[in-house]
């Protein structure tokens, strides 16, 4: 299980936001959730402007859920912000803001399609350059989902209780919830750094 410590999620967000264009905007918005959601990449992608709009709450639908259990997460302020900036940019660009509409489009105006929001956060990795060298090729450290894994563990580290983690995650049991509490080798050298 990867994820991103805050420093390094910081850091990849304000990497996105240091740039121009309509790209960047859509995805800071769309690592912004990632980051404060806890969602999985086909929740993202299946999200629709209806499931956010004027909401304090986004509700995942039992269609894009996965094993079709719906769930509502609370958006804090500052993603209650970003959403709120999202629907005015989808009026600026264009695009559709029906309920039904897709969040989030690709340039083709379809709904984005998982691989190119992996490719998206792959792309935005390797330019905050929180990369690695494997057979001489350059590859992001992370994928689309360290952005739920980074969630979560960002919850427990501020001592949210596992069962609401399970809850804001939408696992059926508290054992898949339960890799969380792993200690990885950061927590290990930051306990023994703490003595």
């Amino acid at each position: 299980m990867k994820y991103l410590v805050e420093k390094e999620e910081k850091f990849l967000l304000k990497t996105v936001n240091g740039c121009k264009g309509k790209r960047a905007e859509r995805d800071f918005i769309i690592l912004f959730l990632g980051f404060n959601s806890g969602l999985r990449c086909s929740e993202i992608i299946g999200l629709n402007v209806g499931d956010l709009r004027f909401k304090e709450k986004l509700y995942v639908r039992p269609e894009i859920a996965k094993g079709k259990k719906a769930r509502t997460i609370p958006l804090n302020k500052k993603l209650q912000a970003s959403i709120k900036k999202l629907i005015s940019l989808k009026l600026a660009w264009k695009e559709g803001i029906q309920d039904e509409d897709p969040l989030f489009i690709s340039r083709k105006r379809n709904r984005l399609a998982k691989r190119s929001l992996e490719n998206l956060f792959e792309f935005w990795c390797k330019k905050a350059e929180l990369t690695m060298k494997n057979e001489g090729r350059e590859k992001a450290l992370y994928t689309v989902h360290s952005m739920r894994h980074s969630f979560a563990k960002k919850l427990l580290h501020r001592g949210i209780a596992l069962g609401v983690i399970q809850k804001l995650l939408g696992h059926s049991s508290l054992a898949a919830t339960g890799i969380y509490v792993e200690a990885g080798i950061e927590e290990m050298e930051e306990a023994v750094n703490a003595l």
